[in-house]
């Protein structure tokens, strides 16, 4: 059996007694080149080449063993990137040649027979309306059983994190929720049914609040449910909704149903509402650049023809407040059919896409085949596009991008991708990827 290796043994080292059973290691190295424009002056841009190097490192532990806590795990994962030409890519967030993040490092554990979860460390959120909140903080969750029922009690608090170690200010961040304290919580009430693994009702209740300073960042409220009535189906409904309460208006409703009416057929349907400047930071100066309010209702079908084909499609219209009065409703739709046999599989999609600016009419076509039981495989993917009106001269746009992955020894794989095509912004436009990713897990067993 494999043993754990040096380098994640000297991580796990917190504690004589605990041991992990489970360790996985991902780590990939990307060197992408491509073209982007610079505007300098004058009335063109410039088209210059950018080389970006990353590393992206991922370990995990778990199923780690205390004498006063079970499934404890340790979670660490971040990023390095070296610009390795003059010109570096517009989204760097430093003008200098090297930047990085820590995008997690907690450890997480669970008490009082497993009923209660800790997690403490930098971390995302999802619970209730956090919105996804990256933190650098403490986030506790329980259940208690009552009379029938659970109750599920979630906790959060900490400091909004500083994306590449910059600072935390609001106004200089590129966290949409920049700030110096944040916290909040989630209160729900589940009610099992018996019939089919997660029949029931869940409502719950939540609160997150962010501040920098004693200026508001953002102040919400919000609910969500979620119900699956029948003892015999999937059909379920879910929603969430969120109230700003500095601003006193609703931030964004959401409602969903997922139905499988028959083994082979698949439908949902949904509605979003939203006011695009309450779910970003009071803060934020992109705030200026959202619309007032937008709505969008659609849903979607999926259908096996038979065994290896399936065949879709989905619309959603979108609404927002027109220019002067009235309202300017927009059309997003697609229809698409998917193939696949053996190591093969190919499709194509069909989409259309109007609104009050422009539009366009859209085909893809895309394929894969696996060349060996290994994992080799290759791929290619083409994207044409013609609008309604035309773009800097220009009626349509073309890109195709072609892949190659070949598996190496000991959990490491090379993929190769190239990408071209002729676009409104750039008459000619290349892309590069050479990607080097190594994923493994290693198990140990121990007698305790």
């Amino acid at each position: 059996m494999r043993q754990t290796p040096l380098l994640a043994a000297l991580v796990l080292f917190a504690s004589p007694v605990a041991r992990a059973d489970t360790v996985e290691v991902s780590s990939t190295t990307m060197l992408t080149v491509g073209q982007q424009t610079r505007y300098r002056g004058g009335t063109t841009p410039d088209v210059v080449t950018v080389a970006p190097a990353f590393e992206i490192l991922s370990i995990s532990a778990r199923d780690i063993q205390y004498r006063f806590a079970s499934d404890v795990k340790f979670v660490v994962s971040g990023w390095g990137a070296l610009e390795l030409m003059q010109d570096h890519r517009w989204d760097a967030g430093t003008t200098g040649s090297a930047s990085g993040d820590l995008t997690t490092g907690y450890v997480e554990g669970r008490f009082f027979h497993r009923d209660v979860t800790v997690r403490v460390g930098r971390q995302l959120v999802a619970t209730g309306n956090a919105h996804m909140l990256q933190l650098d903080g403490g986030l506790v969750s329980g259940m208690l059983p009552i009379a029938g029922a659970d109750l599920k009690l979630d906790a959060w608090v900490g400091s909004p994190t500083s994306q590449r170690f910059s600072s935390r200010s609001g106004l200089q961040s590129w966290n949409p929720t920049g700030g110096d304290l944040a916290y909040g919580g989630r209160v729900g009430l589940v009610l099992p049914m018996s019939g089919l693994a997660g029949r029931g009702l869940e409502l719950g209740a939540s609160a997150n609040v962010v501040q920098e300073g004693s200026d508001p960042v953002k102040q919400e409220v919000g609910a969500d449910f979620r119900f699956q009535p029948a003892a015999a189906t999937n059909l379920t409904f879910a929603g969430n909704g969120a109230w700003s309460l500095y601003d006193a208006r609703i931030a964004e409703t959401n409602l969903a149903a997922t139905w499988t009416a028959k083994p082979k057929l698949h439908v949902t349907a949904d509605w979003r509402y939203v006011e695009p400047s309450l779910l970003l930071a009071r803060n934020s100066i992109l705030s200026v650049f959202t619309t007032s309010t937008w709505q969008e209702v659609g849903g979607g079908v999926r259908y096996d023809l038979s065994k290896g084909v399936k065949v879709g499609g989905d619309y959603h219209a979108r609404i927002e407040p027109g220019a002067t009065s009235g309202t300017d409703v927009g059309h997003d739709a697609v229809a698409l059919v998917d193939w696949s046999q053996g190591r093969s599989s190919a499709g194509a999609e069909v989409s259309y896409l109007t609104g009050v600016v422009n539009g366009y009419y859209g085909l893809r076509v895309y394929g894969r085949r696996d060349l060996n039981a290994a994992g080799a495989f290759a791929s290619v993917d083409v994207l044409a596009q013609h609008f309604e009106k035309s773009v800097n001269g220009e009626s349509g746009a073309v890109t195709g991008t072609l892949s190659v992955g070949v598996p190496l020894a000991h959990g490491f794989t090379v993929v190769a991708s190239g990408q071209a095509g002729m676009t409104p912004y750039l008459e000619q436009t290349y892309n590069f990827m050479a990607k080097l990713a190594y994923n493994q897990t290693y198990r140990s067993t121990e007698v305790r």
